[in-house]
């Protein structure tokens, strides 16, 4: 079954609070496909211009890497340095670390922040 909900979680409540623990995903959950990535993501090049190597990425599903279908706050996929953007129209990319398809709207604890050229907002996704 899939889950889609409008708009995308994240940002602070009018007490600086985090609400996206009350918001639900923005996209499809369980990601469509998950286990094949276009080449062009499987080996595409992340916001900070790593090129991602197929092999050695941990599953989403690994407590290290704590993956969430919502923001963190302002901390998201689309704007982290391990992210590879979509190459094919479908709204997913990919990560250096994690495998499968990646949202720009989710969200792991392996998060690091990328505020140069190429973000991917999540309120666009």
């Amino acid at each position: 079954m899939l889950t889609v909900a409008a708009g995308c979680g994240g940002g602070d409540g009018e007490n600086g609070e985090d609400e996206t623990a009350d918001q639900g995903p923005s996209h499809e959950v369980p990601h469509p496909e998950n286990a094949t990535l276009p080449e062009s993501e499987a080996r595409g090049e992340s916001l900070s211009g790593a090129t991602r190597t197929p092999g050695g990425q941990q599953p989403q599903d690994n407590p290290g890497v704590a993956l969430q279908h919502t923001p963190s706050g302002n901390q998201y996929c689309g704007n982290c340095s391990l992210y590879v953007p979509d190459q094919n129209g479908d709204g997913f990319g990919a990560c250096l670390s994690v495998k499968g398809k990646i949202h720009p709207c989710d969200w792991c604890v392996l998060y690091s922040e990328h505020s140069g050229e190429g973000v991917v907002s999540c309120a666009q996704a």
